[in-house]
C-alpha cells in the first residue's frame, strides 16, 4: 500500500519494503504454508449452500505477551496475546446443539473440547481462547449434535497467510501499538490480535480469508493520534502492507459499483479529526473527560461537523488496487446517528478499466484537512481503506 508520507524517495521506500520482505518470522513462529493461491475464497451471499460449511481458523499469534506504555501515564504494563481458535459454520439446522471439536496434527490429537451452541439463522460462530498454540496443526474435527436428528461431523484443513509489514506514526514518534482483525465484525465473538514491535514492524501468521474490519491503533488514542481502519481486508494470501497513522480516523468505509456496464465506483467514508474533539478539552489536560464527551455529543446534535473534517475534493486523494485515481465528484451527507449528526463524503471514481468481476480490489484512501490545536495551525493526516467484490 502506501510507502510512509516521511518517506519521499520511491527508491527508499522499495529499499524498505525489500527489505521488509527479506525479514525472518518471529521467534517462536511457525514457518509460511506455501498452499498455492488462493488459500481461501469468499461465498457470495447469493451462493445456494447445500451442505453444512464450517469455516476453522486458528491463530497462533508470535508472541505470548507485550510491553504497553501510554503517553500519558508512567511505567508500563503487560499484554498478553492469546491463541484463539474461531469456528464459524453455516448450511445447519436451527436449534440448540453441542459442539465437539479437536485440533488435529495428520491423524494425532493435540487438543478437543465441548461447547453448547445455538444455531440461529441456519450458523453459528463461537471463539475459544486456547491455553497454548498449535503450530503443528494441520485440520480442525468437528462435530455438531443437535437435539434431534443424526449428527452433522466434518474437518477442516487449516490455513495461514503471513502478513507482515510496518506501522508509521506520521509525525515522526512512536507509541505501543498493535493490530486487530475481526472475521466478521464487531458483534462476532471472534478477533485476533496482531502484536506490532517498538521498531514499528508486525510479522504473523493469520488464517487466510477477508477480514470484515482491521484496526491499526496505538497507545496514543484520542490523545496524540486517531486510528487507521481497513474494511473488507483481503488476507487470502501473503501480504506485506504498511500503515500510516495520523490525526485523522477514516472510519465506516463502503466501496461498491452499480449494477450497470458502467466502471463508475462510489466510496464512502466517515473522518474524525483529532484536532476537533480537542475543542473540548476544557481542562486542557490532552484527554476527554466523560464530561467532556457529554458536551461533545451535546455539540454534534446541531452540526456534522463538530468533529468531522470540512473537506473538498482537493483535500482526498484515492487509489484503486494501487492506481491512483480522480476524483470526479465528491459531496458531503449528514449522516444521522439516532441523537446526533456526524459527516459521512461519497465521491466517485471512473477507471478507465472496470474491475473485473469475482476478485478482491481495494480502495484506499487518504485526507488531509487544515485544523487549529492549542492555537496554531495543524494538518490532521488520516489513511484508510476499504476492499470490495463485483458479484
Amino acid at each position: 500500500m502506501r510507502p510512509s508520507a516521511l518517506i519521499r524517495s520511491p527508491a527508499v521506500a522499495a529499499a524498505l519494503l525489500l527489505a521488509l520482505a527479506a525479514g525472518p518470522p518471529l521467534a517462536g513462529q511457525q514457518a509460511p504454508v506455501t498452499a498455492p493461491p488462493p488459500r481461501a475464497f469468499t461465498a457470495s451471499v447469493y451462493t445456494g449452500l447445500h451442505e453444512p460449511l464450517v469455516e476453522a481458523l486458528l491463530y497462533n499469534p508470535p508472541l505470548p505477551q507485550v510491553e504497553w506504555k501510554a503517553p500519558h501515564t508512567p511505567g508500563s504494563t503487560i499484554r498478553k496475546v492469546v491463541p484463539v481458535l474461531v469456528l464459524h459454520a453455516r448450511g445447519l439446522a436451527d436449534g440448540p446443539a453441542t459442539l465437539k471439536y479437536g485440533i488435529d496434527a495428520g491423524t494425532a490429537t493435540l487438543t478437543s473440547g465441548t461447547t453448547a451452541v445455538t444455531v440461529e439463522h441456519g450458523g453459528f460462530e463461537i471463539a475459544v481462547t486456547l491455553d497454548a498454540t498449535h503450530p503443528k496443526a494441520t485440520h480442525v474435527s468437528w462435530a455438531c449434535i443437535a437435539a434431534s436428528g443424526a449428527p452433522v461431523k466434518g474437518r477442516v484443513e487449516l490455513r495461514w497467510s503471513r502478513f507482515r509489514g510496518q506501522v508509521r506514526y506520521l509525525d515522526g514518534g512512536w507509541r505501543s501499538s498493535y493490530i486487530e482483525i475481526w472475521p466478521n465484525g464487531f458483534r462476532a465473538p471472534g478477533s485476533f490480535y496482531i502484536p506490532v514491535r517498538d521498531d514499528g514492524r508486525f510479522d504473523a501468521l493469520v488464517p487466510a480469508r477477508v477480514y470484515s474490519v482491521m484496526n491499526v491503533n496505538g497507545a496514543g488514542y484520542k490523545y496524540e493520534s486517531m486510528e487507521r481502519w481497513a474494511w473488507d481486508y483481503d488476507l487470502t494470501r501473503d501480504r506485506l502492507d504498511e500503515f500510516t497513522i495520523g490525526r485523522t480516523e477514516i472510519y465506516a468505509m463502503r466501496a461498491f459499483d452499480l449494477n450497470a456496464p458502467l466502471s463508475t465506483v462510489f466510496v464512502m467514508f466517515r473522518p474524525t479529526a483529532l484536532s476537533r474533539m480537542l475543542r473540548f478539552d476544557a481542562d486542557g489536560d490532552g484527554l476527554i473527560s466523560e464530561a467532556e464527551t457529554k458536551a461533545t455529543i451535546a455539540a454534534m446534535k446541531d452540526s456534522p461537523t463538530v468533529i468531522g473534517p470540512e473537506l473538498e475534493a482537493a483535500d482526498v486523494k484515492v487509489w484503486l488496487n494501487g492506481n491512483e485515481e480522480r476524483i470526479v465528484r465528491f459531496d458531503r451527507i449528514p449522516e444521522y446517528d439516532g441523537d446526533f449528526w456526524q459527516v459521512q463524503y461519497v465521491l466517485q471514481i471512473f477507471p478507465k478499466v472496470r474491475p473485473p468481476r469475482g476478485v478482491w480490489h481495494e480502495i484506499r484512501v487518504e485526507v488531509r484537512s487544515k485544523e487549529q490545536a492549542q492555537g496554531r495551525d495543524v494538518i490532521d493526516f488520516g489513511q484508510g481503506s476499504v476492499g470490495f467484490q463485483r458479484f
